[in-house]
């Protein structure tokens, strides 16, 4: 999950920069490249030396390197990184990232800084109880950073209280979940809807409510970011929509909010219903403004439709839809009542009598419920009570497809249905022209090119993201990109996508001018781009087709292994033989090994046995799943450096924890033991089999 990221970590003067050691550490464990930039001040607490020696790369500190005039580029930091990591953050460095003054590389790193950026505060109590610390994070949040909140504990002032940097194993584990959860929810189409409604009495005056739309919002940048569409119907507010993902469609009153989310919900798999709408509204609205009088003024009013009921109305099998009860007293027992008469899957309550809670704050204090009993969650920031909400409505979704959701599918899914991004953000000073005409030719040359003989209906299209990062960019048409390509095949009876196949290409060298046209010959390779395009669509294919019918996609897996043959002569690291590293060229050549023959046996009896079997059997489904994890510890003993049965595991690792998250201690035990044997990198992960007592 962290292999092959570029991660600047940034460490300020705290007594807390002993930990700095430590998270290099973990993070150069897990395959990362770290580059560090220190305070000066922060070479009082820990030697840069110290930190050079574990990460493998000079620190850097000042804005010269030497007296020579050469300077350390925090433009080119930015560009380079994958992430940024400010930790420890003392107050100080806090309140400069916030108000950008740019004093030292750290902040000027910081403002230049084009990946996602966290932040790990460390400071005694008072002062990160302060009302100007508690400014700048919020500040600092609602920039788009993610803030680590300080745990509490014993402190260096020997106070006991909220402010020790958090440990650096759980800062790890804050990324490795950002980079995994990129993707968990693609190819999902996500309703929100958020803010008030407003319900006019005459021109100039209305009936409204004090909700802000900040956790509908939180929310819907949540869902984006782990891959979903999202339609965002928002109520009049002013917050900023960022994320190309959410859709946002503005309305005013309950009635339109009401239209436009019967309109969209058919279409959508799961709905969040945030929005504080109002129940009633003027039977009738003045059309010219109200004049004051003395004797006092009464408006009848009749009752708003009720978007929830509505909806749950309509609701199909398969569909997930959660709701908000904002209650001023017996709130559990509203909320419950809610549930059951709206047909919801679950409902969060948060309650006015909380302090920090509710309308008009950057804070939530959450209680999520369902029919099955409720877990509360203290007060945190509304972006991390979005995560918790998000994370519960991931897990949703899967139970229903494991348990609960028979509906009529295909399962015999084939060619490309594949969503094209391709980002230039680390770019430039250049036309951006470029960049979408590319896109558009990738998607064009993806989807409308016929790769098979078959004939397939549109709703058998495999599902698929090819998301490109443009690294660097010449005016003469030189790229270098990475790419995420990530394949998912539905599962029968159920509106559940599982994961086929991801894997992150590092680097793919080309060329590509505004107009080219993308050719693709197999039998005579001459264009980077679009082999290592039809390298994967290919080799997604065989997979599709070996998980349809045992050892199936023979065909187009071979097709796969030619071009990746074929392609040495490219000059790309990717196709690159025996090189010793982990590449396309490496994935193929493990799949289609015969040593590895049980794993491409694996994608037939996990997928078609097991998950296709889960809806009418669970427990059929989940045994032929064990008996799969079979499959691949022998794969695994007859070839252990073999690098696929590894990325198996790591794209399925959510799923294969949701699988077991019902079964006998028998059961767990059995598959852990398999799991821990062929990647105890994520022994963590499998732990939580084990400890889930559903």
């Amino acid at each position: 999950m962290l292999k092959g990221k570029k991660i600047v970590l940034g460490v300020t003067g705290s007594i807390a920069a002993y930990k700095a050691a430590m998270l290099v550490r973990l993070l150069v464990k897990e395959g990362a490249e770290v580059q560090v930039v220190m305070t000066p001040a922060a070479k009082e607490f820990i030697t840069p030396l110290t930190l050079s020696t574990l990460s493998g790369r000079p620190v850097l500190s000042e804005f010269f390197k030497n007296d020579s005039g050469a300077w350390n580029s925090h433009v080119e930091l930015g560009l380079w990184a994958d992430a940024m990591i400010v930790a420890p953050a003392t107050a100080s460095t806090l309140g400069k990232m916030a108000a950008g003054i740019a004093d030292n590389l750290l902040v000027t790193t910081y403002l230049s800084m084009k990946a996602p950026v966290f932040i790990a505060p460390a400071m005694d109590l008072d002062m990160y109880a302060h009302p100007s610390t508690v400014h700048n994070i919020d500040k600092l949040e609602g920039y788009g950073n993610i803030v680590i909140e300080a745990a509490a504990g014993e402190l260096a002032s020997h106070l006991s209280g909220k402010g020790r940097m958090e440990e650096p194993e759980n800062i790890v584990k804050v990324l490795k979940d950002f980079f995994l959860a990129g993707s968990e929810l693609c190819g999902k189409r996500i309703l929100i809807t958020a803010g008030p409604t407003y319900e006019k009495i005459d021109p100039v005056r209305f009936i409204g409510n004090y909700s802000s739309g900040k956790m509908g919002f939180a929310i819907a940048e949540e869902c984006a970011r782990r891959g979903a569409d999202v339609k965002l119907v928002a109520g009049p507010v002013s917050l900023p929509t960022p994320h190309p993902s959410i859709e946002r469609i503005d309305v005013e009153s309950a009635r339109e909010m009401c239209g436009a989310a019967t309109s969209l919900f058919p279409s959508c798999d799961a709905a969040v219903l945030c929005a504080a709408v109002a129940d009633y509204r003027p039977s009738v609205q003045a059309d010219r403004k109200i004049k004051r009088t003395s004797d006092g003024m009464t408006i009848e009013l009749e009752a708003n439709p009720d978007i929830a009921a509505t909806l749950g109305k309509a609701k199909r099998d398969g569909q997930c839809m959660a709701g908000f009860a904002l209650e001023t007293n017996d709130g559990e027992e509203n909320a419950r009542i809610k549930l059951q008469k709206k047909n919801l899957d679950f409902i969060v309550l948060n309650s006015l009598e909380d302090k920090g809670a509710g309308f008009a704050c950057d804070t939530n204090k959450v209680t999520i419920i369902d029919r099955e009993g409720k877990s509360e969650y203290p007060l945190k920031s509304k972006k991390s009570v979005a995560k918790d909400v998000v994370d519960y409505l991931v897990k949703c979704m899967l139970l229903m497809m494991l348990f609960f959701v028979p509906v009529t599918a295909s399962a015999d899914g084939e060619e490309m249905n594949a969503r094209v991004s391709l980002n230039a953000s680390k770019i430039q000073g250049t036309n951006t022209e470029v960049f979408s005409m590319l896109q558009d030719a990738l998607g064009e040359f993806i989807n409308n090119r016929k790769w098979t003989n078959n004939i397939y209906e549109e709703n058998e299209r495999i599902a698929c993201v090819f998301n490109f990062v443009v690294n660097s960019y010449s005016d003469d048409g030189s790229f270098d990109c990475s790419l995420m390509v990530q394949a998912t095949r539905p599962v029968y009876g159920s509106s559940y996508n599982s994961i086929l196949f991801k894997y992150e290409d590092q680097s793919i060298k080309f060329s590509y001018r505004p107009y080219d046209r993308l050719e693709f010959v197999e039998e005579s390779l001459d264009n980077n781009l679009t082999a290592v395009v039809a390298f994967y669509v290919y080799t997604i294919i065989g997979m599709d087709l070996d998980s349809m019918g045992e050892l199936g996609g023979g065909e187009f897996l071979n097709k796969a292994l030619t071009i990746a043959g074929n392609a040495q002569n490219l000059g790309d690291a990717g196709w690159r033989a025996g090189s010793g590293k982990n590449n396309r060229y490496t994935v193929i050549d493990d799949y289609m090994n015969g040593a590895l023959e049980p794993v491409r046996r694996l994608m037939y009896k996990y997928h078609r046995l097991g998950l296709d079997t889960m809806f009418g059997n669970a427990d059929g489904g989940r045994k032929a799943i064990t008996e799969s994890f079979g499959l691949l510890r022998k794969a695994y003993e007859d070839r252990p450096m073999a690098y696929f049965t590894r990325l198996f595991t790591e794209y399925k690792v959510d799923e294969i924890v949701n699988v077991y998250s019902k079964c006998t201690p028998d059961e767990k035990k059995e598959v852990v033991k398999i799991l821990s044997e062929i990647n105890p990198s994520l022994s963590s992960e499998w732990d939580k089999i084990t400890k889930n007592n559903n």
